[in-house]
């Protein structure tokens, strides 16, 4: 079904329109060209077997300069890795990856998922949405034991927190967490936990006149907590089948095997079941 992203601003103006009974033509010029993408990461800490790995995708839509998605969760994580350089107390090697092609596909997080040794990762902590509003939010993906890190951790230096703990696919932390390590990610919220909906996000007003630098230093700050505190707190891995019953408790399944994202062998569970 063809669809189109707007502006908030525009949205408004639709709306009054249509309340009149007026009526809108669309255009829509656009082209498929071949472009190619690359995934950058190095490490910090100790020089150990195990990692924690932080990702964050620098790829966005082209009708804007992605100012807040995902320009922020860039330099939230740019910010940390400064911090986590200086930082005293790291247990274990943590990798820094910026990785392409997010908005179409996951393509950059698939790879470097390929790439490493997932046994060796012990969570993947994936800012997608971090820097852009006051409070932090965090998806724990159905693991209870981040749930309870991340509230631990946000209380010790007074920053506010949303907590999600329901899994979704939608975003780098993908790749990992369906092939069992344990995701965190990292987003934000209006105070209050407000209503944000889409946003600024997918439209030409995704532009840096949005952004807030106290948060993007914030939330900086906090991440680098966050994974300092990872490096030294095993994470159990989240069971397929409890992963695979959160998503469904969702109503994810129809639309992931529609695009072809349900792993294969849970199509071949579901249909035995």
């Amino acid at each position: 079904m063809p669809g189109v992203g707007v502006s908030r601003e525009t949205h408004d103006w639709l709306t009054e329109y249509a309340e009149r009974d007026g009526r809108a033509r669309l255009r829509v010029d656009a082209r498929t060209t071949d472009g190619t993408s690359q995934n950058v990461h190095g490490t910090v800490g100790p020089d150990t077997d195990e990692e924690v790995l932080v990702v964050a995708h620098y790829d966005a839509h082209d009708i804007s300069e992605g100012a807040l998605d995902n320009g922020c969760g860039i330099a939230t994580v740019v910010g940390a890795a400064k911090i986590l350089a200086e930082l005293p107390g790291l247990e274990c090697r943590v990798r820094i990856a910026g990785v392409g092609c997010e908005e179409i596909g996951l393509l950059g997080a698939e790879a470097l998922a390929e790439e490493l040794d997932l046994e060796d990762v012990r969570v993947v902590v994936n800012v997608d949405g971090a820097g852009r509003f006051r409070d932090l939010k965090a998806y724990s993906h159905a693991s209870e034991s981040l749930e309870r890190l991340v509230d631990r951790v946000t209380s010790e230096v007074g920053q506010p927190v949303v907590h999600e703990p329901d899994p979704h696919p939608f975003s780098d932390h993908w790749p990992f967490l369906r092939r069992g390590v344990p995701a965190l990610q990292l987003h934000s919220e209006p105070p209050d936990g407000g209503e944000r909906g889409r946003g600024w996000g997918h439209t030409e007003a995704d532009t840096r006149d949005k952004v807030d630098r106290r948060n993007l230093r914030e939330h900086a700050m906090v991440s680098a907590l966050l994974v300092r505190a990872l490096t030294r707190h095993e994470v159990p891995r989240v069971p397929a089948d409890e992963l695979r019953e959160a998503l469904r408790n969702q109503e994810y399944e129809p639309g992931m095997c529609a695009a072809e994202i349900w792993p294969e062998e849970w199509e071949s569970k579901s249909k035995s079941e």
